[in-house]
């Protein structure tokens, strides 16, 4: 399900600002944030619902843990919002590089039915092998039609909006399993896909032929045979045979009832969201659309009125990461890391920003020195914290670190089963194991997932299987050119520094230097000793291999850190992994810094 974007960016901000100016409560769940407007009883109702539904699917599928990609947050809102008197509508979901962005707008015909499809679907594809397009909509359609009644839930119902066609407009079932896009059916043709595909699952669910399904879509999926054929091999039966159980099911009764799910809402703990945070969560949700640049300059202006505030740091970090620049997007991380060092995701940006600002390709050697550090501190935060998971696995195949890395890709991979990209990776770990039908396999499931990209690198691959591989280049730093649009300092963030820092650069574009072409080199070692002085310099004595170097820098408060928040005149005896360029004889000038005690 991909985003809707349904309002251009100055009405965003506007209402942005106008929603912000009410009070928000929140509540926290295993798998989900809850906001609501007003007071927090639509907050802890979105709790409730969300966490009883992510059981049911637990229930259903006979899974033990369920986890999302990125992080889910639900806005109930009770009231349409307006700006300048025009009811506007917030998107039913946005999904952005931040988070998933479900809305509940309570003032609509049963609401809380299309948030439940929309939280089905969105837990389907995180955490359910990839499928066809009828058992999605299926699935989706039959735990919209979940009911709760307080420890009793009543399965089987046909959710609101849904109607069973007549016969003379039924789908036969062999031509509803060949759909591929529901989208380009007819109102009329999409509304009985839509009803057929649920009575097919609940039929699935009621006779215990869920697995025989998963079954039928690997032989469809995996194995390139028919329906037909997928049909018998799986259930015995052929289409017509099926479609004759399905269609005779739904005359049973409608619906069997059984104890709900146990969810322990007593545990549920609202809090106040202060107007600071309730403008960036809202802000957030145009961040990353098409007009997402007039957003992150409004932001900009916001932070600088909000020094203090962590959400603010992090939605800048993200953004101006993501628009590959590289120097404001670490000054916001490590602003938001001295803040609050809570969000897995601000460790998992610094490591992503020390490769350069790439998630997919490692640009250095020593990767999982240089950059395992923070990842590993994103997944002590969270332990499903997939990105990290296989961001950490690319940086231990870069290194030769195969079976280490084997088992970060394989616990990633299985984490979010319909991700190509992951299983692509996991290839290449297999290959490197040389264990090349396995990569093989993979190669080409990955290549079938409809990611272009990613289908092009398999292909690649494929030709080159089993073929020795180039050793990749050395690191070699680039700088990321300042972002166009929302022009921020170096040190925007941080308030006693604005005037000074915009000065010092104003000054350096008035001055041209020639480009550093020194190589960039790299030791490890224990510092002996650090001669600080009233400039803002420093020499650095570190042993190494038996030999003692001089590491010069230049600037302590803006050296490059890894692993730590700042540089410190104290150190000794500490291990470190340096980067440099050589200036002479066991001397050079710092590039990159990581403790890795």
């Amino acid at each position: 399900m991909r985003a809707r974007w349904l309002l251009a960016a100055p009405l965003l901000l506007a209402l942005s600002s106008a929603l912000a100016a009410q009070q928000w409560f929140s509540v926290q769940t295993d798998h989900l944030l809850s906001y609501s407007d007003g007071n927090d009883r639509g907050a802890r109702e979105a709790a409730m619902r969300g966490e009883e539904l992510i059981a049911v699917f637990q229930e259903i599928f006979h899974r033990k843990d369920i986890s999302f990609g990125t992080p889910l947050r639900v806005l109930v809102v009770h009231a349409p919002p307006a700006v300048d008197g025009r009811a506007l509508t917030l998107p039913a979901l946005a999904r952005t590089p931040m988070g998933s962005y479900m809305t509940v707008d309570l003032s609509r015909p049963e609401p809380w039915t299309e948030a439940a499809r929309t939280l089905a679907t969105l837990t389907l594809e995180d955490n359910y092998p990839r499928a066809q397009p009828w058992f999605d909509h299926g699935i989706a359609s039959y735990l919209a039609g979940v009911r709760f009644d307080g420890e009793q839930m009543e399965l089987g119902g046909l959710p609101a909006g849904l109607a069973l066609p007549q016969n003379a407009e039924w789908i036969p079932l062999g031509k509803l399993l060949e759909t591929g896009d529901p989208a380009a059916l007819s109102s009329a043709q999409r509304k009985a896909f839509e009803a057929e595909s649920w009575a097919v699952i609940r039929w699935l669910i009621d006779s215990s032929r869920l697995a025989q399904a998963g079954a039928y879509l690997n032989a469809v999926q995996l194995g390139g045979a028919t329906p037909e054929k997928a049909l018998r091999e799986a259930f015995s039966m052929g289409s017509a045979e099926v479609e004759h159980e399905v269609r005779a099911s739904l005359e049973k009764p409608a619906t069997r009832k059984m104890p709900a799910p146990r969810i322990e809402s007593k545990l549920f703990q609202s809090k106040k969201v202060s107007a600071a945070d309730a403008h960036v969560l809202l802000a957030d949700l145009s961040l990353f659309g098409t007009e997402g640049d007039r957003t992150l300059g409004e932001l900009v202006k916001f932070m600088r009125e909000n020094q203090q505030n962590a959400a603010v740091h992090r939605s800048l970090a993200w953004a101006f990461l993501l628009r590959h620049d590289l120097e404001n997007a670490v000054e916001h991380i490590r602003r938001a890391l001295e803040l609050e060092d809570s969000d897995p995701a601000m460790h998992y940006l610094y490591a992503v920003w020390a490769n350069q600002g790439d998630e997919k390709t490692i640009h250095f050697d020593s990767a999982e020195v240089r950059m395992g550090t923070e990842l590993k501190a994103a997944l002590r935060r969270d332990a499903n914290y997939t990105a990290a998971l296989e961001l950490l696995g690319i940086a231990q195949l870069s290194d030769g670190a195969v079976k280490a890395a084997l088992t970060s890709l394989q616990r990633a991979s299985a984490l979010r089963p319909r991700n190509s990209r992951y299983f692509l990776n996991l290839a290449r770990g297999y290959e490197a194991e040389g264990k090349l039908e396995a990569a093989r396999n993979l190669m080409l499931y990955s290549g079938a997932g409809g990611d272009a990209e990613v289908s092009a690198e398999a292909t690649a691959l494929l030709n080159d299987l089993g073929k020795p591989k180039k050793k990749a280049r050395p690191w070699e730093p680039a700088a990321a050119p300042p972002d166009a649009v929302a022009k921020a300092g170096k040190y925007d963030n941080l308030q006693d520094a604005i005037a000074e820092d915009e000065a010092k650069e104003a000054r350096s574009r008035n001055h041209e230097t020639a480009p550093d072409r020194r190589a960039t080199e790299h030791l490890k070692g224990r510092i002996l000793e650090v001669a600080c002085d009233s400039g803002g310099s420093a020499i650095l004595s570190v042993s190494s291999a038996g030999r003692t170097w001089k590491i010069s820098v230049a600037d302590r408060n803006s050296a490059v850190m890894i692993g730590v928040d700042h540089f410190d005149c104290g150190w000794r005896g500490a291990n470190v992994s340096i980067n440099y360029k050589s200036s002479g004889k066991l001397q050079g000038d710092l590039v990159s810094l990581e403790r890795i005690d």
